[in-house]
Parts: C-alpha cells; sequence; structure tokens
C-alpha cells in the first residue's frame, strides 16, 4: 500500500505509523480543543491524551482492517482520518460495511470543500472494498456535522451514550448514521 495517497491537486493522504505518535499527538492538541474543550470538565486534556496516545496510536495501527492517514493540504498537514473495513454493526444486519472512524480537520479550513473530497474518498475505499454501506458515529450536538453527513445521504439508524466521566453530560449523546453505497 501506499503511503501517500493523492485526493486531489491540493490535498493528499499520508500513512500514520507508530513513529509519528508525537507529529500526532501535537496536531490533535491543535486541533480538538478550538471545536470540543467546552464540552469537557477538563477541556479535552484527557481524550487527546488518551485517544492520540503512543499506547493507543499501537493498538489502532495494529488493527489490519484500518487506515489511519494525516491529511495534507499544499504540504501542511491539516487533519486526520481513520477508517475501518469489514466493520459490521448488528443495527445493518449481515451486510458487509466499513467504519469512517474518525476524521477532524482544522478549523481553518473548514466550509472550504475538503470534507466532501475526503468523504468522497472514504465511499471509495469502501465500495472497492466490497463494502454495502459506510457508516460514522457523530455527537448529537454537533449539528454542523450532522447537516453534512445528511446532505451526503447519511441517515441516522441508532442512539447512544458516550462513556467519558470527564465529558458533560448534556454532550454525550451520540448517534449511528449508516449511508447505503
Amino acid at each position: 500500500m501506499k503511503n501517500v495517497l493523492k485526493i486531489s491537486n491540493d490535498l493528499n493522504l499520508k500513512k500514520i505509523f507508530l513513529n509519528d505518535a508525537t507529529i500526532l499527538y501535537n496536531l490533535m492538541q491543535k486541533i480538538y480543543p478550538p471545536i470540543y474543550k467546552h464540552q469537557w470538565e477538563d477541556q479535552g486534556d484527557w481524550y487527546v491524551n488518551t485517544i492520540f496516545s503512543i499506547q493507543n496510536l499501537q493498538k489502532e495501527l495494529s488493527e489490519i482492517n484500518a487506515a489511519y492517514y494525516f491529511i495534507q493540504s499544499k504540504n501542511e498537514t491539516i487533519g486526520i482520518l481513520r477508517m475501518v473495513h469489514d466493520a459490521n454493526l448488528i443495527e445493518l444486519g449481515n451486510k458487509k460495511a466499513a467504519k469512517l472512524h474518525r476524521i477532524y480537520l482544522d478549523p481553518k479550513v473548514h466550509n472550504k470543500g475538503i470534507g466532501k473530497l475526503l468523504m468522497n474518498f472514504v465511499m471509495q475505499k469502501a465500495l472497492e472494498n466490497k463494502s454495502e454501506i459506510l457508516w460514522l458515529e457523530v455527537m448529537d450536538t454537533q449539528t454542523q456535522a450532522l447537516r453534512f453527513y445528511q446532505d451526503l445521504n447519511f441517515q441516522i439508524i441508532s442512539n447512544f451514550k458516550l462513556q467519558f466521566d470527564l465529558m458533560y453530560p448534556h454532550f454525550k449523546g451520540m448517534h449511528r448514521m449508516c449511508r447505503f453505497l
């Protein structure tokens, strides 16, 4: 598999490796708080320190069906994307499914069409892997993200609550959304 995938003239995905742990952590310390810190008692420190730790990165990189990338635009790293193939859900029956596990973009590049390009890439990769469905999880309070996914024909299929102790209770609601490919 190639380490760099070209999405457009200005957009690439660069595969994340374990030796990128510090770069990933520093990037997410920059990207995550502006959007999510108000949802946490500790401004989101626990989440960034846990999800983007070297231990968690090692675990996530060991998953055979997963792909984890830095998103790069014009030689600047502007986000991350992680997807998992063969990520089936009970709600979807026996249909072969892929999951968009994580996508974060620097707020300075929001509303510039990058998300749509990335979603087209994810859907194409899911189709190449013979998936019938692409699914994801999104916070029920993130109205801009919900609208974005609904505009891409994702539908809410179930709801659940996050079990993060330091997150304020009214931000724990999540939707599972899917789109038939």
